[in-house]
C-alpha cells in the first residue's frame, strides 16, 4: 500500500504502558527493597568502621598526639592567665575597699578629735568663765567686808575675816 516511488512509511506498533518495575510482583519488590537497605547498612556499617579505624590510628600518630598537647598546654596557660587577671582584679578590688574603710575611719576619728577638742575648750572657757566669777565675788564679797570695816572703825580687816570665814566658810581669795 505504498505508492510506488515513495518512502515506505514506518511502521507504528501498539505499545503498553512501560512497567518500571520489571515486572515484579509486591512481594518481589519488598524483598529487593529490604535486600537494597540492608546493603545500604552494610555499607554504612563499613565505611563507619574504616572511619573509626583511620581516626584511631590518626589519633594515635605522634604529630596528631603532639598538636593535642600543643594545644592542652596552650589551653592551660590560657585559663592560668585568665584566673591570673581576676585574682589581681580582685586583689586591686580588696585594696580600694581597704583604702576607702582606712579613708573613712581616719575621717571618723578626726571628727572625733575636733569633737573633743571642741569640749575640751568649751569645758576650759566655762572653768575660766567660773573662776572669773569667783574672783569678781570674792572681789566684791572683800569689796564689802572692808567698807563694813572701815564703818565700824573698831574690828581690825583681819579679824573681820576670821570672823566671816568662821560663819560662812573659808574665803577663796
Amino acid at each position: 500500500m505504498s505508492s510506488p516511488g515513495w518512502p515506505a512509511a514506518p511502521r507504528r506498533y501498539r505499545t503498553k504502558a512501560v512497567d518500571h518495575t520489571g515486572g515484579l510482583t509486591a512481594t518481589a519488590l519488598a524483598r529487593q527493597r529490604a535486600q537494597l537497605l540492608q546493603l545500604e547498612e552494610e555499607i554504612l556499617g563499613s565505611i563507619e568502621a574504616t572511619v573509626e579505624a583511620a581516626l584511631a590510628d590518626k589519633l594515635a600518630s605522634e604529630e596528631v598526639q603532639a598538636r593535642i598537647q600543643a594545644r592542652l598546654r596552650e589551653e592551660r596557660a590560657r585559663l592560668e592567665a585568665q584566673v591570673t587577671a581576676q585574682l589581681e582584679a580582685e586583689r586591686r578590688s580588696l585594696l580600694e575597699r581597704k583604702r576607702h574603710e582606712a579613708e573613712q575611719a581616719r575621717k571618723r576619728q578626726e571628727e572625733l578629735d575636733r569633737i573633743l577638742e571642741e569640749n575640751r575648750r568649751k569645758v576650759e572657757e566655762a572653768q575660766r568663765r567660773a573662776a572669773e566669777e569667783r574672783a569678781r565675788r570674792d572681789a566684791e564679797w572683800q569689796a564689802a567686808l572692808e567698807s563694813r570695816v572701815a564703818q565700824r572703825g573698831g574690828l581690825s580687816a583681819r579679824r573681820l575675816k576670821a570672823r566671816l570665814s568662821s560663819e560662812n566658810g573659808p574665803l577663796l581669795v
